[in-house]
């Protein structure tokens, strides 16, 4: 940029009058592309307090924002891979299928029809599509904390704050925990009385 040594330091008084003119219509910086003057203007807008790096770091305090189209594309283009892949995974579902799957969202859907449930189950999808991935497409433990969820619902289990009851013995002290009590092979016994009471009630 033909600045003597020294001039674009951090105690510089070359940075005391520096500024970046920003009206309403958009800048359009061409970074990286040998423009130095373009490259020292990015730079410092991406230090500025009121200037967000990308759409999604924008905060209450953000009255800027820094879009590198590419960069938002990929962004895009990962986000919308999930969504159309969670709507895949969404299509294979029976009924029996979303039911469970909302009683993991938290929702109590053994008396909601058929369309109630397939469109609240899409629309969590469509607002979070990786919640739907860790909830039940790549959840392994699924079906143990749809029993657990569903036994507590018909109070079969007892929640008390974090803490699991069968009667007045602990059968874990998280859900992981209540999971991997009930999946032991040796208490088998007890999932499948406790399977048995929560069908008849």
């Amino acid at each position: 940029m033909g600045f003597e040594e020294g001039k674009l330091s951090k105690s510089s008084p070359y940075w005391d009058t520096f500024c970046v003119k920003l009206g309403t219509k958009p800048v359009v910086l061409h970074v990286d592309e040998g423009n130095g003057w373009d490259d020292l203007q990015y730079l410092f807008l991406k230090g500025h307090k009121r200037v967000a790096v990308s759409i999604s770091d924008i905060k209450p305090g953000t009255d800027y924002v820094l879009i590198n189209k590419e960069a938002e594309a990929e962004q895009s283009n990962r986000i919308n891979r999930v969504k159309r892949e969670a709507v895949r995974e969404f299509d294979k579902l029976s009924t029996v299928d979303m039911r469970k799957c909302l009683r993991l969202y938290g929702y109590k859907s053994d008396t909601l029809s058929e369309d109630l449930v397939e469109s609240k189950l899409f629309s969590l999808i469509e607002h979070d599509p990786q919640s739907f991935f860790d909830k039940w497409v790549n959840n392994k433990n699924k079906n143990t904390e749809f029993l657990i969820a569903q036994a507590v619902s018909k109070n079969v289990l007892r929640k008390s704050r974090n803490v699991y009851y069968y009667g007045t013995d602990v059968i874990g002290k998280s859900v992981i925990d209540a999971v991997s009590y009930l999946d032991d092979p040796k208490n088998q016994d007890l999932k499948m009385a406790i399977m048995k009471e929560t069908e008849v009630k």
